[in-house]
């Protein structure tokens, strides 16, 4: 049976409410749990009722003005518990729009580094929508800066490498211009810039080392201890020359973790056609994981899932120490838990007026 469409206004007014609903963030999400409360509220509150209704009851008459009045009053009751709702949510500190005075950018810096070479367009993906190595590491991303982005002022800028590294953006709180550049990652059109070309000395289509070199070079070096990289790469590098120890030894020695992000079948190889080559080609776990020991990172292996940075990020990354100071500042979120105290106070002022 085919439904009727919805009304264009109709249709309008729910993307806008989901858009809006979208927008909200709490500063104190964690008081959110209290609405788990109500129910226990409700079912003592229906025992009481029970309770005052047969102890009316057992006086004959009266009780037949009670009902009437209980019925008048219906509902003026809900008073108290949309004051509740009220409190709870002013509570969680709700906040949207934004506020006319900026914030500093406080948090740590994350240096995201992608693997575009050739054997990144292996198909070798569980996902359906992500199905080659690349398109997992972008959706990846993704759900990275949907976190970074949650609580703000964590710096971010992105590296792309193949046989040469390149910084795409540098570190910046610009969350949607953050996104737009992960929109636009293609392994199939690199950046002229990152692709071999014609140089006799590029050894090799996949050289770590270099982009981990240049990723410590783009760091902020008035902030160590707040700093990250995080390499997205399958490790298969055809030179097979440890060429990566280079870009280890550098972040070593900045004393800045790298974490590595491994993408692709472990177990058996994908075959490629790259022009008149074939290619044979499979996720090489110990290299990244050496990368991840030597830096004092840690290793997650994706494989053929597209990872989870952003659970990655929270549990691994933001409890770390942040930076002190920073020269960035960056919109806030205007504040909006006045409305819902403000309501809370009248509605129990309603609900007190209606007992007595």
């Amino acid at each position: 049976m085919n439904l009727p469409p919805l009304p264009s206004g109709l249709g309008g007014l729910v993307t806008d409410v989901r858009e809006f609903l979208a927008a909200i963030r709490f500063a104190r999400p964690e008081m959110l749990w209290l609405f788990l409360l109500f129910p226990l509220f409700a079912l003592t509150n229906r025992y009481a009722t029970g309770r005052r209704r047969r102890a009316v009851e057992s006086i004959g008459h009266v009780a037949h003005l009670q009902t009437r009045l209980h019925t008048r009053r219906r509902w003026p009751g809900l008073a108290y518990p949309f004051a509740w709702a009220a409190l709870i949510l002013g509570l969680a500190g709700p906040r949207w729009g934004k506020s006319e005075e900026p914030g500093v950018a406080v948090g740590r810096d994350i240096v995201i580094v992608v693997d575009l070479s050739q054997t990144m367009q292996a198909n070798d993906m569980a996902e359906a929508n992500a199905q080659t190595r690349w398109e997992a590491a972008r959706a990846g991303l993704q759900d990275l800066i949907a976190a970074v982005s949650r609580r703000g002022g964590h710096r971010v800028a992105i590296v792309f490498f193949a046989a040469r590294a390149k910084v795409i953006l540098p570190l910046t709180t610009d969350y949607d211009h953050i996104r737009t550049v992960i929109a636009e990652i293609d392994a199939n059109w690199p950046p002229p810039e990152i692709r071999p070309g014609a140089d006799p000395n590029v050894v090799s289509g996949t050289r770590i080392g270099a982009a981990l070199q240049l990723a410590v070079q783009t760091h902020d070096t008035r902030f160590p201890g707040s700093q990250d990289i995080l390499l997205l790469s399958d490790g298969d590098d055809p030179a097979d020359d440890r060429e990566w120890a280079k870009g280890s030894a550098a972040a070593r020695a900045a004393g800045i973790p790298v974490h590595t992000v491994g993408l692709g079948d472990p177990d058996a190889t994908t075959l490629l056609t790259l022009g008149d080559e074939f290619v044979n080609t499979k996720l090489e776990e110990d290299v990244l994981k050496q990368i991840a020991a030597e830096t004092r990172g840690e290793y997650l292996p994706a494989r053929r899932d597209v990872p989870r940075l952003g659970e990655f990020f929270r549990s691994r990354i933001e409890p770390h120490p942040t930076r002190e100071v920073s020269d960035d500042a960056i919109p806030q979120p205007k504040e909006r838990y006045p409305w819902f105290l403000g309501a809370a106070v009248i509605l129990f002022a309603i609900g007190w007026l209606r007992g007595k």
